[in-house]
């Protein structure tokens, strides 16, 4: 969180009707606030909670004691964060700045001293200024999280790399040993384990090259089908189909090839499905539909793709954070990096990627819809189909 309207104020007053009449005040500039009657209490709220953008605290409050527990807690916060403290003090202290109150504040830092009686517009200019300060935290709080997924991501695509490149030595040494067998005189059942072992070796190799370009980014564009993409996909989940309650059905509709990274679009197919094959353990139907459509508000043509699954849906806490890195939801199964790499291969592209997913009992499944932009250069014959104005998922 890093808007200011978002942040509350805790008020700390143990005596009289402050704490009300300045909650009241904080209330109808539309200031959310909470008021506690010690320091104890207030700094429990800072510590357990995540929109605290202020403690307005009077005096009488603190005491050595609670002194003491409130810079505790200040110095035990995060890097990032520095809590304002404004401090409602006796007429003339601010002025004087009393030695002794002073020393005594000393351990909680910077302080800004409000003298009583408050004027209403000193009140509210000196709580907006605290809560803007504490927005400019948040938002260096998130540019931290977000260098430190960056660190990790980059992290994870040169393990990737390195593994792959490792892998392929075996691979090819695999292969040729593959291939001296296939010139000797074989049975016909040797024959067929030969084969099974030559579809199986160039499903593991195309593994690896897809993971070695988990790490590089593909300048090149090509002109590409976009069911025979899908079907290529298909091709590498022909093992764990045909051992599956999991019926496909594919509704092509659309001829037109795309100017695309085909290699990229390939990857995020192949995450979609293959999140739909973890959704249905127990069988089920995925449904892959390619069609030619038209963006309904910005007139692009395009091609809709659409990969759906009867599997057992998301929840809306995970469905609004689907597309953030590390989200999984499969446990150390999964690297949550998948939807996330997806994402940013569809942005690349210029076009969209929209999900639905429902979780109730007998109507349970997720759809993914894709829109990428058709680019004119990928039209053989220069002629458009007739095109769908729609932008509903299918």
């Amino acid at each position: 969180m890093a808007a200011s309207d978002e942040l509350s104020v805790l008020v700390v007053s143990p005596l009289g009707r402050d704490a009300d009449l300045i909650r009241t005040t904080l209330t109808q500039s539309g200031i959310q606030s909470e008021a506690f009657q010690d320091i104890a209490g207030a700094v429990e709220a800072f510590r357990s909670s995540d929109d605290v953008g202020a403690l307005l605290v009077a005096e009488e409050a603190l005491g050595d004691k609670n002194v003491a527990v409130l810079a505790t807690a200040l110095l035990l916060q995060s890097d990032w964060s520095d809590l304002p403290v404004l401090v409602l003090v006796a007429p003339g202290k601010q002025m004087l700045r009393n030695r002794q109150l002073e020393q005594s504040w000393a351990p909680l830092g910077k302080v800004t001293l409000l003298e009583r009686p408050m004027h209403r517009a000193t009140l509210m200019s000196s709580v907006k200024a605290a809560l803007r300060a504490r927005s400019r935290q948040y938002e260096r709080k998130l540019a931290e999280e977000a260098l430190r997924k960056s660190d990790k991501l980059a992290i994870v695509g040169r393990l990737a790399s390195s593994i792959a490149h490792e892998i392929n030595n075996p691979l090819e040494a695999i292969g040729n040993a593959l291939y001296l067998l296939s010139s000797t005189a074989l049975n016909p059942l040797q024959q067929e384990y030969l084969d099974i072992a030559r579809q199986e070796l160039d499903r593991v190799t195309e593994i690896a090259s897809h993971t070695l370009m988990f790490n590089r980014h593909s300048n090149k564009r090509a002109q590409a089908s976009v069911p025979e993409i899908l079907d290529s996909v298909l091709m590498l989940y022909r093992a764990r189909l045909a051992g599956s309650k999991i019926a496909i059905e594919r509704r092509y509709q659309n001829t037109i090839p795309l100017i695309c990274y085909p290699g990229e679009l390939r990857q995020v197919f192949a995450n979609l499905i293959g999140n739909a094959f973890d959704a249905m353990r127990g069988g089920g139907r995925i449904v892959l539909r390619e069609r030619a459509v038209m963006h309904p508000k910005t007139c692009q043509h395009g091609i809709r793709i659409t990969v759906a699954d009867t599997g057992h849906g998301m929840s809306a806490g995970v469905k609004a954070k689907l597309f953030e890195a590390f989200l999984s939801t499969k446990g150390n199964q999964g690297t949550g990096l998948g939807l996330w790499v997806s994402k940013g291969i569809i942005d690349k592209h210029c076009g969209s990627i929209r999900v639905r997913s429902s979780a109730k009992n007998g109507h349970s499944g997720t759809v993914f819809s894709i829109f990428i932009p058709l680019d004119t250069r990928g039209i053989i014959d220069g002629a458009l189909p007739t095109l769908q104005k729609t932008e509903a998922a299918d």
